[in-house]
């Protein structure tokens, strides 16, 4: 507690010990997840090879493109949920809560048949997948189908165990699993040769994950039922719907600059290629924003709550001290990557690939600028107000897409993508900012 005092965020003593819980909890176990997933990969090419190695990472991608599909429904609806809880307005939070249920159903339903056309009638005759027989790419194809639609309804337990606050039970959950995931994939790698059993065991750990939400939103949610019909409205529906379109835009612009891109360069390139650059973006992109997102996470309901009581001079306060932590750990970020780099990623998977400084740079500073800009556009987010940002987003990265598709038909520099990356990341960065300060709050209460 006297340690986030020091941060000088001015919280009350109700909001430090709720913060003090969460931060511990995402601390302890985004350390252990992120060690499982420092270990998985080196692990994964020793006992499956790198060919498999590559395989694995553009055949995991391939379901989450359908994500571009998906209204993130539950996201929105549980900050709205949260600013309700704070206004203790419990009948809304159950109708907010059970109209976003039908809607998470319906487009569960919608990306079933389109999931189920992918597999029946695609041409999968690709380069990277020529060592899998069709029976065995049939099976893991469902196996990692079904995974991701499971995770996309275990969002409704989700919901209904944090919006109020308490983020250390859901964390608990999801690290123990992927733990539990990674562990036994790596068993069964021992013993099996074959990449179809490492996808049988993710579909088997998924439904374990299920069953586990399940019990605790039984037991741990507040006001909540489920599938209580007599609260579905046509109007709130729609509202929903509505409030949901930035979060949409937010993670399909993140899809198509991670899932998409593994794919592209999974057609046009080798598999020892997408092993690459996927081990690259896990070390110094995805591992710093982990670590970085866990401040986030503690902070965001923070935001949302001050807002729903119109304490809009702490919000502010909040804010801003929010963005000099951020930059402070941006700057550390960047000088150990640039110093310790090439050391720990070699050391890391034992020189099995080739280490591009140049790739590191692009990567780096990327992820520099999406940070940043994320950490403008923060509170638009934590009040549901952030769609002309993730409008933006997602406009850059199809562009991005795009051209780098042209220019690899034409048998050009895979460095093009992380050029685009960063020159992306840079326009969002400004518009977050543009945007972030036009804000009512800003405008109407001064600090």
């Amino acid at each position: 507690m006297s340690k986030l005092r020091t941060l000088s965020l001015n919280l009350s003593k109700e909001q430090i010990k709720r913060v003090s819980k969460n931060f511990i909890s995402l601390v302890t176990l985004n350390s252990s997840l992120t060690l499982s997933q420092i270990l998985f990969p080196p692990l994964m090419i020793t006992f499956y090879g790198l060919e498999n190695f590559g395989i694995w990472v553009f055949l995991t991608a391939l379901p989450s493109v359908l994500s571009v599909l998906n209204f993130d429904l539950n996201e929105a609806a549980k900050t709205e949920m949260s600013i309700y809880f704070n206004k203790n307005n419990k009948n809304k939070i159950n109708e907010i809560f059970n109209n976003s249920i039908i809607l998470t159903v319906i487009f569960i339903f919608i990306l079933s048949i389109i999931g189920f056309v992918i597999i029946n009638f695609y041409n999968f005759k690709l380069e990277i997948l020529k060592n899998l027989n069709s029976d065995e790419l049939n099976l893991i194809l469902i196996c990692v189908f079904l995974s991701f639609y499971l995770n996309i309804f275990n969002s409704i337990f989700k919901t209904g165990i944090t919006y109020w606050g308490r983020l250390d039970i859901s964390t608990y959950i999801e690290t123990f699993f992927d733990l539990s995931t990674k562990i036994l994939i790596i068993i069964l790698g021992v013993f099996f040769e074959k990449l179809m059993f490492a996808f049988i065991a993710l579909l088997f750990v998924g439904i374990l994950k299920t069953f586990i939400f399940y019990f605790f939103f039984i037991n741990y949610n507040k006001y909540l039922t489920l599938f209580s019909f007599n609260l579905i409205s046509k109007k709130l529906l729609l509202k929903l719907f509505k409030l949901s379109v930035p979060y949409y835009l937010d993670t399909s612009s993140n899809i198509i600059k991670h899932s998409f891109q593994i794919i592209i360069i999974g057609t046009f390139f080798n598999a020892q290629v997408v092993g690459l650059i996927s081990t690259f973006k896990t070390l110094f992109y995805f591992l710093p924003l982990r670590v970085w997102s866990v401040f986030s996470k503690v902070i965001f309901y923070e935001f949302t709550k001050l807002y729903a009581e119109k304490k809009f001079n702490k919000l502010k306060y909040i804010y801003f001290k929010s963005l000099k932590i951020g930059s402070l750990f941006i700057v550390t970020f960047v000088i150990l990557s640039f110093l310790m780099g090439e050391y720990l990623y070699s050391f890391w998977l034992n020189n099995s690939y080739n280490f591009d400084y140049y790739l590191l740079i692009l990567i780096v500073l990327d992820l520099v600028f999406f940070i940043s800009a994320r950490s403008a556009a923060f509170i638009n987010k934590s009040i549901n107000k952030f769609f002309e940002t993730s409008l933006t987003e997602i406009i850059i990265n199809l562009l991005i897409i795009i051209n780098v598709f042209f220019l690899f038909v034409n048998n050009q520099s895979i460095y093009y993508l992380f050029v685009f990356n960063l020159i992306g990341s840079i326009i969002i960065f400004i518009y977050s900012i543009y945007y972030s300060l036009n804000l009512k709050i800003f405008q109407k209460y001064k600090y």
